[in-house]
């Protein structure tokens, strides 16, 4: 699993059956040594999740496991949306700031 921004929405009118009725998300992956990573990850999501929350999402089956079909054309998805992160055993500040930034009122002003 990884933590993630929510960036944006995709919208696709043609794809396959299987993916009828999913929403897809554009998320920026977190790197807690550094803030978000330089990629981003298309995901699918059933909980409803909003630009500019943070995410847990992860990949292959379990990612498939949490939308709910194995068979269904998907890498990775939304598993949870964060509501706080909280490190306790790092020396790191920098670290503790980066995860509590995380948390700060998860996109919602």
């Amino acid at each position: 699993m990884f933590l993630a921004k929510v960036i944006g929405t995709v919208w696709s009118t043609k794809k396959t059956p299987d993916l009828e009725g999913v929403r897809f998300l554009i998320v920026h992956p977190y790197d807690l040594d550094k803030a978000p990573t330089t990629h981003v990850v298309v995901v699918a999501d059933r909980l409803g999740a909003g630009t500019g929350e943070t995410v847990m999402c992860a990949y292959g089956k379990a990612a498939r496991t949490a939308i709910g079909n194995q068979d269904m054309s998907i890498e990775a998805a939304v598993v949870g949306i964060v509501d706080r992160v909280d490190l306790s055993d790092t020396q790191s500040e920098e670290l503790r700031e980066a995860a509590r930034s995380l948390g700060r009122d998860n996109g919602r002003r």
